[in-house]
């Protein structure tokens, strides 16, 4: 029997379920490495969304209640503090949250997604952003643990009915 060396679960300031569960906690503990997936909250967090029309009819995102309606307005106000503060650092929003994500610990290796090679250099570029205390306090103020609207994935009876 080996020991499990890495975890991989869904986490960014987008969904930050693995820090309220006590997941995080325990594989801290325990040494476990930690990859997240979705870092970028499935795009969200890149600022390139202002509505779901940015998203192609058959988006699967359009599925997710956190981009439905009266939950991707409200959500869109912690991509805009998000933003706020990559600007005042001259990064992008993606940046800034892959950042939060590796300032967490060196267990820690998030897996953005990526179809663009001007995007993963973007993403590469985060790992020499060297994040203060207070930033990742303020991050944390933005976006605290349950604050994004909507679940995370839709209730799978209503997509199969």
């Amino acid at each position: 029997m080996h020991p499990i060396t890495a975890l991989q679960s869904e986490w960014s300031l987008w969904s930050r379920d693995v820090e309220a569960n006590g997941i995080l906690a325990t594989i801290k503990e325990l040494g476990i490495g930690f990859v997240p997936y979705s870092p970028l909250g499935r795009g969200f967090l890149t600022g390139a969304f202002t509505s779901i029309d940015d998203l192609s009819a058959d988006d699967t995102r359009r599925t997710h209640p956190r981009f439905k309606g009266d939950n991707f307005s409200q959500n869109l106000k912690i991509v805009a503090a998000v933003k706020e503060i990559s600007d005042k650092k001259g990064i992008t929003p993606a940046q800034l949250a892959l950042a939060w994500l590796l300032a967490q610990g060196e267990n820690i290796v998030p897996i953005p997604g990526t179809r663009k090679i001007s995007r993963l250099e973007e993403n590469l570029a985060s790992l020499e952003i060297a994040l203060e205390k207070s930033d990742v306090e303020t991050l944390n103020k933005i976006a605290p643990i349950g604050v994004t609207v909507g679940d995370r994935y839709a209730d799978m009876s209503s997509i199969n009915a």
